[in-house]
């Protein structure tokens, strides 16, 4: 089948260990423009957060960030998908993750999402931290019982490593009617972040979102990423690569090539129109 679009990972996937994209990446990009096939990054970043580390002129067609939560038209800078949850409907969950000892920010709405506020429930949290020195005049601590908005982009709680499975665990088990998403800490690379969103919102359900609005097929998708985030789309998509520094379990089940610093991501999407040519 014709290969049609690519779907990529950012953070340790298209970008190397710098957060920088290599010129044989770019170039490859640039070459999947010409040959009229779909450029898509699909990253756990916010809007804010993306723009640090691509430029307006950087060689993709569309941003899905904040792990499938929005959507830009990156040659227009259009935001052209958005999804909410109401703050009213999560007021239980809040309080379970005060009660579990939990610490997590809530975000903002679309796109200003990298405002947050933020409840710590222990006493030590270094990676919690971490995020918290990212974002200075960003944030406030949560100290009511009332958000300050009326709709949120979603949840993040932070874990350490050896708790993560067990939160992860306990919330997909307890709150169903959202999606939870697991990832590994772009920071330290060792702690845990739980992603809340609602239950349409994923890396996978917004890719196909998109390719359905260009009328494209996934089966004519290339997926190529490298965490645990990323494990629905590379389900979804109808070919897939994890790049070598992803997590061995996730090299066991699809397609290996090299690492984010050696220019995996090109050798994937070599290996796709090889294949498909």
């Amino acid at each position: 089948m014709r290969p049609a679009a690519l779907i990529t990972d950012l953070d340790g996937t298209l970008l190397d260990k710098n957060a920088l994209c290599s010129p044989r990446n770019r170039k490859c990009l640039e070459h999947l423009g010409q040959r009229g096939i779909l450029r898509s990054i699909a990253t756990g970043r916010t809007l804010f957060s993306a723009r640090k580390a691509i430029s307006p002129d950087f060689p993709i067609d569309y941003l899905i960030f904040s792990t499938g939560a929005g959507v830009m038209d990156w040659a227009t800078q259009e935001l052209i998908f958005s999804a909410h949850l109401q703050s009213s409907e999560i007021q239980p969950l809040l309080a379970a993750l005060q009660a579990e000892q939990m610490d997590f920010m809530v975000h903002a709405p679309m796109p200003e999402n990298h405002h947050f506020v933020y409840r710590q429930n222990t006493a030590e949290n270094p990676d919690f931290f971490s995020r918290l020195a990212l974002y200075p005049g960003y944030f406030q601590p949560w100290e009511t019982d009332i958000l300050p908005w009326e709709e949120i982009t979603g949840i993040l709680i932070i874990t350490p490593p050896e708790e993560t499975i067990q939160r992860f665990d306990w919330l997909v088990t307890n709150w169903p009617q959202y999606q939870i998403i697991r990832a590994t800490s772009p920071l330290d690379m060792i702690s845990g972040w739980l992603e809340v969103f609602p239950r349409h919102i994923s890396k996978s359900q917004t890719s196909d979102w998109l390719v359905n609005l260009h009328q494209l097929q996934r089966e004519q998708v290339l997926a190529v990423g490298n965490d645990y985030n990323d494990v629905d789309l590379l389900a979804w998509a109808g070919s897939a690569c994890v790049v070598a520094n992803a997590p061995p379990d996730l090299r066991q089940h699809y397609r290996e090539v090299a690492s984010h610093c050696q220019d995996g991501f090109s050798e994937a999407v070599e290996h796709w129109l090889h294949g498909c040519d």
